[in-house]
């Protein structure tokens, strides 16, 4: 009886380290907002706001995904032909982070495009700030899509550094017909609570 109770208590702690890195992949790991775990998103028929955004780890993603739930929104994410690694974000080193942000004609390429952005009145775009700027792949997505008509919400997020001239600078990337907002800076510490709230007091038509 005794053998019994400890293969079967064995085989539990087997079956729930087993599921651990499934669980795992819903949690938040983020060293700038105060965000635990992913909302679950539900599809919004008719939406009119898409939330694009682009995140080498989980922070811009996690403000993009709970931005979307409050709103109701679509969400696109930007994914890069050749993934970031380690190396390549780490700043001062001449890695492809380096180079990429000081080459004005940088344009990494993109794997995936949206389909149509017609039914979009509203498009939230959201980024990590990288040596003062938004990541060159932004340029190759706004040089690749057509926001004619809509209005930009740009968010990013930083360790330290302000939105700046960085949303400016991609709007110079739009047509004379796209409103850009102020870029807002999520920051630090933020929490699910505080982005949701943000993402509401703007007053954007996000269904019909």
């Amino acid at each position: 009886m005794n053998m019994k109770r400890l293969l079967a208590s064995l085989f539990v702690l087997t079956l729930c380290i087993s599921m651990m890195p499934a669980m795992a992949l819903d949690a938040v790991s983020s060293a700038t907002v105060d965000i635990s775990m992913f909302p679950e998103l539900t599809e919004h028929e008719g939406a009119k706001t898409l939330v694009i955004y682009f995140s080498t780890d989980d922070t811009v993603k996690a403000v993009a995904l709970v931005a979307a739930d409050a709103l109701g929104a679509d969400v696109f994410e930007v994914v890069p032909e050749q993934p970031y690694t380690e190396a390549d974000l780490a700043y001062y080193t001449n890695g492809r982070c380096d180079q990429e942000q000081a080459d004005a004609s940088a344009r990494p390429g993109i794997v995936n495009w949206p389909e149509s952005l017609d039914q979009y009145d509203v498009v939230f775009l959201g980024y990590p700030i990288w040596h003062g700027q938004a990541p060159k792949i932004l340029y190759t997505l706004l040089e690749g899509i057509d926001l004619s008509g809509k209005t930009v919400v740009p968010f990013c997020t930083s360790m330290s550094s302000a939105a700046g001239s960085s949303a400016t600078n991609l709007a110079k990337l739009t047509g004379e017909t796209t409103t850009w907002l102020n870029a807002a800076r999520i920051r630090n510490g933020a929490a699910a609570e505080d982005i949701r709230a943000w993402a509401l007091s703007l007053n954007v038509n996000h269904e019909e």
